[in-house]
């Protein structure tokens, strides 16, 4: 069992105690462009089913992973509160529940996590500091998005390689978080070295298998005739919704300027083009320089893993602000189970400027749940310095990261 006595006691109460915080903050404003579509969006697949849900003739530009939420919870709405409206602040209650529920069970594998290294105070201390990372608790119980949710499937693969020793259901997961949310890919290059280095070669290919028939089995309900067409017409079509260089991130293009062409050439190559090549070498850097061995074995995998998704948020072009939600537990895990001040102090500071730019379109587009506009004029007017303050933290905690482990 994972937890066991006192244990199990603590950490009910811990979960009843963030739960009902984290529904007291679902009561405030959600972003209302995105709530309004997965109002609409839990409505349709309630009507006409998953498999009528994509359409040309009607904007369903999202991966489909989340809209197995939407759909759960307009059937549970249509179960047990008929008289409950698509449309209503209650039902908007309903739909910030899977993410919020899903940030306190990755709060729990981390505690789990922690607890078998280095003990239950310390195990604590990490459910706490992600399950009320204020940040976190913005994205999923006031926004509304549902982030948190592929991220506990990011745990939950981890977990079946570190502690259950079964890969094959750890890619059964990796493929969930992918399809709930793409961005998800930020983790792959690291769990692929780890699968590579710690999993022996004939499991290699029952877990590549795995993968696959998971993902399949997943787009057959929306594309019962052809899942494969599915895959590509989604992510596709997600890909090219914007073009932007940064889309509101605190990033290396944001130093730059906000929602800039990232079409436009320097040297004859699109900035697009430009963002890859420079992830494409810091991944190098990061993840296969030595000592290779040591950077895949935990507490130090925690770390690289970081790095290496917030080297996705920081250099690639079309990232928008939420992208970075992700990094946080693999930091808080190295965090703590490296005992370090370090990262624990850009731990606080990321999660800071996290906080901050979630907020910026937040209340950009939501001009009913400002309270002033100072915030916000003075995100806007300070978008680049914020931006290069971002980058800066991603630049020393590479640095740290190459010093620390050696």
């Amino acid at each position: 069992m994972m937890l066991k006595g006192k244990n199990s006691s603590k950490i009910i109460l811990l979960v009843i105690i963030t739960l009902a915080i984290r529904i007291v903050f679902s009561n405030l404003p959600s972003f209302e462009y995105d709530e309004n579509a997965y109002r609409i969006w839990s409505a349709r697949l309630v009507e006409k089913g998953p498999s009528q849900f994509y359409s040309t003739q009607f904007f369903t530009n999202n991966p489909l992973g989340g809209l197995y939420a939407f759909w759960f919870m307009g059937l549970f709405k249509n179960t047990f509160l008929p008289n409950l409206s698509f449309f209503s602040g209650n039902f908007d209650l309903l739909l910030k529940l899977p993410a919020n529920i899903a940030d306190i069970i990755s709060a729990i594998l981390i505690f789990v996590l922690i607890r078998k290294r280095m003990g239950p105070k310390w195990a604590t201390a990490g459910f706490l500091m992600y399950a009320l990372n204020p940040a976190l608790v913005f994205n999923s119980s006031v926004w509304g998005q549902y982030d948190g949710l592929s991220t506990l499937f990011l745990l939950i693969s981890i977990f079946m390689i570190f502690i259950k020793k079964i890969p094959e259901l750890a890619t059964l997961s990796l493929a969930t978080a992918l399809v709930i949310k793409p961005q998800a890919i930020f983790f792959v290059p690291a769990f692929i070295i780890l699968i590579l280095l710690t999993v022996k070669p004939l499991r290699w290919f029952s877990s590549l298998l795995t993968f696959f028939i998971t993902t399949l089995v997943l787009y057959l309900p929306f594309f019962p005739t052809n899942p494969i067409y599915g895959l590509f017409y989604v992510n596709r079509n997600s890909v090219n919704l914007f073009n932007c260089t940064s889309c509101f991130a605190f990033n290396f293009w944001g130093i730059f300027g906000n929602w800039q062409n990232d079409l436009q050439n320097f040297t004859n190559i699109p900035f697009a083009y430009w963002g890859a090549i420079l992830l494409f070498t810091t991944l190098l850097l990061i993840l296969l320089v030595k000592p290779l061995a040591l950077k895949f074995k935990p507490p130090y995998f925690y770390l690289t893993t970081a790095i290496s998704i917030m080297a996705f948020f920081m250099l690639l072009t079309r990232m928008h602000e939420r992208y970075l939600f992700s990094f946080f537990p693999f930091l808080l895990l190295a965090a703590i189970m490296l005992k370090s001040k370090i990262l624990t102090f850009f731990y606080i500071l990321i999660s800071t400027l996290h906080l901050l730019n979630l907020y910026l379109p937040y209340a950009y587009y939501n001009n009913h749940a400002k309270v002033t506009n100072l915030p916000i004029n003075y995100l806007v007017n300070n978008f680049q310095v914020f931006s290069f303050i971002s980058f800066l933290s991603f630049i020393i905690l590479i640095l740290y990261y190459f010093f620390y482990v050696k």
